[in-house]
């Protein structure tokens, strides 16, 4: 007898600590994805991987609860040591029959393994047992889904201008179908360069998959520093895209920093004297310094006051450290007046240009100057033959006059 009523003696003792110790609190709902779940019960839904979900707990407690905290958390994740399915609330204190709701977030990593899971949901303080719930789910893969696993450059560190970059793109599919013809860029948009490759099949749940080796030239000369290079994998014949952005250095070409030879375009004189009907000819020297050979072209407009030719060619190739002379050769009209006349010739190679003032000073002809000579000696001619026939009507006059008189 006396054993009997130790042992319910303890068992109510034990029964009365266990209610003062459990959490006084009620959970009313949980919400993941705007869908409620129910407690130990097959919930319909399915969570993709790769996704970022809101969890939501409605709980209210029955007596006031001090540095609480909410945590929401799924096990059974390979990589849980490394980064884990879990999220939590701040400590918080909560009043008696006040309803509070706390939103946690927890990713779905897309690396976990397409299986039945449980979410669990802790409501605890301090001291007091732990209310502890949980949620049956399924986590699911998404019907076309795939990752840049890895890109790798080759030289990794930094690349020479004018150097060639080897890119090698790991492409993992995580999703449910299987992927063929998937396209793979590679551009560095900052120096306008690309190359693209494609993968022929990427099976479902092939941890990764290599493309075809891409190269990329590096522009000759390009500036120094640090540019993104982009790649972009689409699939699914084109309705998805996914990109990613990693860093590579360029280094200087060293080549680069010496200074270009120059060309010099010389004009033997830039004022010629020639009369009507005669050709001024303007020598035209070109010297290449540079360390191959180049192409000049030399060009000329028109004049309505003489005939303009070039010779032996408007097009010359100067071969490297040499000097080769074009003639521009200007006809002059007979009928071209006196004064100075000015041509502009163009001598121009790539990008480089140059232009050359050619001036032809026409002077008078002799043969002009005697006809001018002789018209004023006719004219003063002329003139006297007609002053001495004035004078002699005015002597006869005057003799007549005279003779009346007396």
């Amino acid at each position: 007898m006396n054993k009997i009523t130790i042992i319910t003696i303890m068992a109510l003792f034990l029964a009365a600590i266990s209610a003062v110790s459990a959490l006084p609190v009620n959970l009313e709902e949980v919400q993941i994805d705007n869908t409620i779940l129910q407690e130990n019960a097959v919930n319909k839904l399915s969570l993709e991987r790769g996704t970022d979900y809101e969890v939501r707990v409605k709980f209210t407690p029955t007596a006031n609860i001090k540095d609480a905290e909410v945590r929401a958390f799924i096990s059974g994740y390979e990589y849980s040591d490394v980064s884990d399915i879990a999220d939590k609330s701040q400590l918080f204190d909560a009043d008696s029959g006040v309803t509070y709701v706390k939103k946690l977030n927890i990713m779905i990593p897309e690396d976990v393994d397409s299986a039945e899971y449980k979410l669990r949901i802790i409501i605890s303080d301090r001291y007091s047992d732990e209310r502890v719930a949980d949620y049956n789910l399924k986590l699911d893969v998404p019907r076309n889904a795939l990752k840049i696993e890895d890109v790798v450059f080759n030289p990794s560190g930094a690349v020479k201008a004018g150097s060639a970059l080897l890119a090698t793109v790991r492409v993992q599919n995580s999703g449910e179908k299987d992927q063929t013809d998937v396209k793979v860029t590679v551009s560095i948009p900052a120096l306008g360069i690309s190359a693209t490759n494609y993968i022929a099949d990427i099976k479902n749940n092939d941890k990764q998959e290599e493309t075809e080796e891409m190269f990329l030239r590096i522009p000759k000369c390009s500036k120094a520093g640090n540019y993104d290079a982009t790649v972009d994998v689409e699939y699914s014949q084109g309705h998805y895209k996914i990109s990613e952005k990693k860093e590579m250095a360029v280094l200087a070409d060293d080549t680069c920093n010496e200074a270009e030879p120059k060309t010099t375009i010389t004009l033997g004189n830039q004022m010629q004297s020639a009369t009507a009907g005669q050709t001024a000819t303007f020598p035209v020297t070109v010297t290449n310094a540079g360390k191959t050979s180049k192409t000049f072209i030399v060009t000329v407009p028109s004049a309505d006051w003489a005939t303009i030719t070039i010779t032996p060619t408007s097009t010359l190739v100067v071969p490297a450290g040499q000097t080769q002379t074009i003639f521009v050769n200007a006809q002059l009209s007979e009928d071209v007046p006196a004064g100075a006349h000015s041509l502009t010739a163009t001598v121009s190679s790539g990008e480089q240009t140059q232009e050359l003032t050619l001036t032809t000073n026409v002077l008078q002809s002799k043969s002009t100057a005697r006809s001018v000579f002789e018209t004023i000696l006719i004219v003063l001619v002329v003139l006297l033959v007609i002053l001495g026939i004035v004078l002699g009507i005015a002597h006869l006059r005057n003799k007549e006059q005279a003779e009346t008189y007396y």
